[in-house]
């Protein structure tokens, strides 16, 4: 008499090498012939499947439960607010599109008393293993949340076990910003803009100087924002320049609404206009 491991197995070799090519194995005599008897499929495949099915069943139902496993021990309490859904999207478009705002975005978490919302803990953590500065932020937007998912998957903790120096979590990094431009950082929103638009138009700026200009609009004061991405927008499409305008203005307004959903004081997203 065939076992059902057997009858199994056989059944399987056949789902493997297609009922066009081999016709299902006889069922042994019991309750799987009784069914292919009782309910009888004309086709090969539905006769394979109608016995898959009945087999699957009976070998489940022999299955005794496992031993009992620990209990998982709870998060600490957190009762700081987790950052917004709207913020949570954002952090994604900053990952995949400026991730110079990456660190300015977890500081500003921390500052504004929220925490890091629970979805984004493991990608981040695992984005950061190999740089102990940026994962200990990531922790500290965190908090214990992120100590105790470490706890239950090791892979997301640091490579290098040595605490950073808690100074360079704690502060935004510095950017290069050629010495041309270093005057846009303590301009009027209004004189910053006009430099930067000027720029473009007199043509000492351009595509070569993508990444000076993005460390300049990553790290320039918030509330110049507004207007630097309305200057952006208002260059001359037809300059070779316009493409890196049109970027830049993308970043001006990213920026600014990553810090308005993040309580930064003074912005105002209205500001944004449409955008």
């Amino acid at each position: 008499m065939t076992s059902i491991d057997a009858y199994w197995s056989d059944l399987v070799t056949v789902a493997l090498l297609g009922t066009d090519r081999r016709d299902p194995p006889a069922p042994p005599d019991g309750q799987l012939a009784n069914l292919a008897a009782d309910h009888w499929r004309p086709t090969s495949a539905d006769r394979m499947v109608q016995q898959v099915a009945a087999c699957a069943a009976i070998r489940r139902a022999g299955l005794t439960p496992a031993g009992s496993v620990a209990l998982l021990n709870l998060a600490p309490p957190d009762d700081r607010p987790t950052t917004s859904a709207r913020a949570v999207q954002t952090c994604r478009q900053i990952l995949a599109d400026w991730p110079v705002l990456e660190d300015e975005y977890l500081l500003a978490i921390v500052a504004g008393g929220l925490r890091l919302a629970p979805e984004l803990i493991p990608p981040l953590l695992n984005r950061h293993r190999s740089d102990p500065v940026r994962h200990a932020r990531v922790l500290l937007a965190a908090g214990q949340l992120g100590d105790w998912l470490i706890g239950f998957q090791p892979h997301l903790a640091a490579r290098n076990p040595k605490p950073p120096d808690i100074d360079l979590v704690i502060q935004v990094p510095e950017l290069a910003i050629s010495p041309d431009l270093q005057p846009c950082l303590t301009a009027s929103a209004a004189l910053a803009a006009d430099l930067i638009g000027t720029g473009f138009f007199e043509g000492r700026l351009g595509p070569a100087h993508r990444a000076v200009l993005t460390n300049l609009i990553a790290r320039i004061p918030p509330t110049s924002l507004p207007r630097i991405a309305g200057e952006l927008d208002n260059v001359n499409p037809s300059m070779a320049s316009i493409g890196i305008a049109l970027a830049l203005a993308d970043l001006a307004r990213l920026r600014y609404r990553m810090l308005c959903e993040l309580g930064y004081s003074g912005l105002d997203h209205r500001q944004l206009g449409d955008h």
